[in-house]
């Protein structure tokens, strides 16, 4: 089994608000795009037990590094069981090679936590202000400290004393003491407390040496940090830093102060970050920290996908890093890969370029098949150390991951502008032009009654990117049930009455049957992910929670796999972020679940008397008993036939994205 080369694990307390949004910050600055893919480094939080009690132990098995970064507050520091598994979980780190703590200071009182910690020292990020501040301190430290992990200094003696990045600050002293002295801003900036070490100029190059090779040999081990004046283009020793930083595939990140105008603008200056100086150089040097951190990342990842003979380049190739090649030689690089015209013109050098996504694309093609999705908010997720933030990254990456083979993805949901379907959408246009890619198959979206029908306008504004099949209303629903049931209605909600109930279940129940009957919708698997179960809780502005339920017969995502079982579809379970894929999970594997009987499902609003009109009605009503013996008796094998066994429970468990795909793509190729 491959695993990811990094986890970042971030541990708090589970009533902490501060504590876990300030996970999300970082988890947002790790992935900083979810749809184009730049720095990626995938992160879990700390699963919770039964009365949101800590775990028996973190999960190391996912990743052959895991970075456990422990947010320290005073709802930590209180909480004795929590304080107990945060210093076994240190104590974890400091017995494994693969694993590393960092833990980190929240409160003034969140220290030692318990006295197997009294010797560890925490970053103190309660010195900072609350705020920005402190989540920026918070958050460069872990970049420091992931940069150091990756680059292997933990293994080093004495590598606490030693700076995990070298920072080049490459400059052109004709603009020294000309405004705004971007430079000197920098300089002094990095003479204050910085977790690097700089080498600002010539100044740093032992007396003795020859310049040039000194220049050289330092470039080769440092991160560059160019700072863009007026006149940096026009200095030779200024252009030949740049280049030599990218022949040397070193991170390069600029900072640009242009004043007025450049004569002649450095040709070799682009294809890296770049930031417009505002007058906070710790901006810049922030830059060049995350970008350092992209490319130890990005190499460990793609020498995940490499081939013999593969070259890896931790940012896109272009003209001056290709030339000199040997002819015929395969640069992996990370993706989006470059667009059809660059492409085009790299084909001069003779080198082959090419991407993990665009070589996925080129072995087997799902072309022509079509794969429904459930994918959904999870009732149950921050108990399986997931947020919604891990859900939709979920979702975008292996929706990428189908289109990129060729698989038409079916999908039955509304079109709003928050909703997964527009983010699919916009990767569809974001893809289809892209070499060595074939053209995404379009998305199917299935439109089930009542929701209301699109205009002409928007059906070809979509058709772009989807084909849209909108469902008829059901037979046995019609006026007489209420004025508001006609075959085009307006919205209405599901918990107006029971009559409304009923009239949603019986359109999403007719949806779901076609999604799962192959010789009408052609879909021919499916693959969960999440699912609400239960009510979804909405806290106003005053305190008031209020419950939303879902608007079927059932919970969703369940009947969408119960007809897709009894239909004899493949289902693709993936059990990492909760919800009703691992409620499905539990129930093959023996283990009763409470939300998987009437009595907890009737608290759903005028749910009984729902029921109640399917028995005047005479429409099967398949109860939650026989659900529960209609997955036992079709047990794993029969759920889903393309994958072996170990392949399902591997499905179930796993954190890794990469993983879940390939576990999908095995089962999808014997299809």
């Amino acid at each position: 089994m491959k695993k990811e080369p990094l986890l970042v694990h971030l541990l708090f307390h589970p009533e902490s608000v501060s504590a876990r949004e300030l996970a999300r910050q970082i988890h947002r600055q790790l992935n900083s795009d979810l749809i184009v893919p730049g720095l990626c480094v995938p992160t879990v939080f700390c699963p919770t037990g039964d009365g949101r009690s800590p775990p028996a132990l973190l999960r190391f098995e996912f990743a052959e590094r895991n970075f456990v970064v422990l947010l320290a507050d005073d709802a930590l520091s209180i909480d004795d069981a929590w304080c107990g598994f945060c210093a076994e979980a240190w104590a974890n780190c400091q017995d494994n090679s693969f694993a590393r703590c960092v833990p980190l200071q929240l409160s003034e009182n969140a220290w030692p936590l318990d006295a197997r910690l009294k010797e560890v020292s925490f970053a103190k990020a309660y010195f900072q202000n609350a705020g920005e501040a402190r989540s920026a301190f918070v958050f460069r430290r872990v970049v420091v400290e992931l940069c150091r992990y990756l680059s292997n200094l933990d293994k080093v003696a004495d590598s606490a004393f030693e700076a995990p990045i070298t920072l080049f600050l490459s400059h052109t002293k004709a603009d020294l003491n000309k405004e705004p002295r971007v430079t000197q801003c920098l300089i002094e900036c990095l003479r204050e407390d910085q977790p690097i070490e700089a080498w600002v100029d010539s100044g740093d190059i032992q007396t003795g040496s020859k310049f040039a090779e000194s220049i050289k040999r330092g470039i080769e081990r440092t991160s560059l940090l160019a700072v863009l004046t007026d006149t940096y283009a026009t200095r030779e020793w200024c252009r030949e830093e740049i280049l030599l930083a990218k022949e040397h595939q070193r991170p390069v990140a600029v900072v640009d102060a242009l004043t007025s105008y450049e004569v002649r603008s450095f040709p070799y200056l682009g294809n890296v970050p770049r930031i417009r100086w505002d007058g906070d150089p710790q901006k810049g040097i922030d830059l060049l920290l995350k970008e350092t951190l992209r490319h130890l990342h990005a190499t460990a990842v793609l020498d995940r996908w490499k081939q013999p003979g593969d070259l890896v380049f931790a940012r896109p190739p272009e003209l001056a890093t290709l030339v000199g090649l040997e002819p015929g030689t395969t640069v992996l690089y990370p993706d989006p890969p470059v667009g059809v015209g660059e492409a085009r013109r790299l084909q001069k050098a003779n080198v082959r370029i090419t991407t993990p996504f665009q070589r996925l694309a080129a072995e087997q093609s799902l072309k022509g098949q079509a794969i429904a999705l459930s994918m959904s908010e999870s009732t149950d997720i921050e108990s399986c150390g997931m947020d919604s933030l891990h859900l939709e990254g979920a979702m975008i990456a292996l929706s990428r991951c189908l289109l990129i083979k060729g698989a038409t993805l079916a999908y039955g949901g509304h079109l709003g502008s928050e909703g997964y379907t527009q983010m699919v959408f916009e990767l569809v246009r974001a893809n289809n032009n892209l070499e060595d890619v074939q053209p995404f198959e379009r998305i199917v979206n299935h439109r089930g009654w009542p929701l209301p029908r699109l205009t002409v306008e928007e059906l070809a504004r979509l058709n772009q990117v989807s084909k849209t099949k909108e469902l008829p209303r059901p037979g046995d629903i019609d006026e007489t049930l209420g004025a508001e049931f006609i075959a085009n209605p307006k919205f209405f909600p599901a918990d107006k009455s029971p009559e409304h109930r009923f009239a949603w279940a019986r359109g999403m129940t007719e949806m779901r049957a076609y999604q799962a009957d192959r010789a009408r919708s052609g879909v021919i698997a499916r693959i969960v992910i999440g699912g609400t179960f239960g009510p979804t809780v909405k806290v106003t502005e005053d305190g008031t929670r209020n419950e939303q339920w879902y608007m079927s017969r059932i919970p969703g995502v369940l009947e969408e796999i119960v007809l897709a079982v009894k239909a004899g579809q493949p289902v693709f379970l993936i059990g990492a972020f909760g919800g009703v894929a691992k409620l499905v999970i539990d129930l093959i594997r023996g283990r009763d679940r409470e939300e998987a009987t009437w009595d907890y499902q009737k608290r759903a609003p005028f749910a009984p008397e729902m029921r109640a009109l399917y028995e005047q009605r005479g429409i099967d009503w398949i109860d939650y008993p026989e659900i529960v013996a209609l997955f036992r008796e079709q047990g794993v094998e029969r759920i889903n036939p393309l994958l072996q066994r170990e392949e399902q429970d591997e499905l179930f468990e796993t954190v890794d994205l990469h993983r879940m795909a390939e576990l999908i793509l095995q089962g999808m190729s014997r299809s």
